[in-house]
């Protein structure tokens, strides 16, 4: 007796291009912000005076002087969500999706600072940090939006008949 199959191949949904770069992504990019971000020690420990030439070199560029260790911290924290933003975006279609992607930085920072006030008593949970992370993750799905969309399915019994 053959067991039944509770799809048919040809009805297995399948993952585009752009799927699979945005699993990928997603997990390499969340490995490392989770490192970051759940590590016991804060990731400035010990390195006040690189900080310190770092702004020096920003300031000798034209950033202004006001700009210091909390805007660069603020900063950091956009840029870190961004590419978050951009593959989670990549993973589904749809606006139901691009509602969750929408969602996603905020519940993944808010989930990240919650564990730093509970579990991580040497880091700072800040409501600063969800709203930076979530500008990036917001940003992330920006620039997913304007990326150009491929041909997903073409009907085998229609003739391709180009641009």
């Amino acid at each position: 007796m053959t067991g039944h199959r509770t799809e048919s191949a040809g009805s297995r949904r399948r993952l585009s291009a752009r799927q699979w770069t945005g699993v990928v992504g997603l997990g390499l990019v969340l490995l490392a912000a989770l490192a970051i971000t759940l590590n016991p020690t804060p990731v400035d420990r010990g390195r006040g005076d690189d900080i310190r030439a770092f702004l020096s070199v920003l300031h000798g560029m034209g950033l202004p002087e006001s700009f210091g260790y909390l805007q660069l911290e603020f900063t950091a924290n956009i840029i870190m969500f961004v590419p978050l933003g951009l593959c989670f975006a990549l993973l589904g279609r749809g606006r139901k999706w691009w509602a969750a992607a929408l969602v996603f930085p905020f519940v993944l920072s808010s989930g990240i600072e919650l564990a730093q006030l509970v579990f991580l008593p040497e880091r700072f949970a800040d409501v600063s940090d969800i709203i930076a992370n979530t500008v990036g993750g917001w940003i992330g799905v920006g620039l997913a939006a304007l990326l150009p969309r491929g041909r997903t399915t073409v009907d085998a019994q229609e003739p391709f008949r180009g641009p």
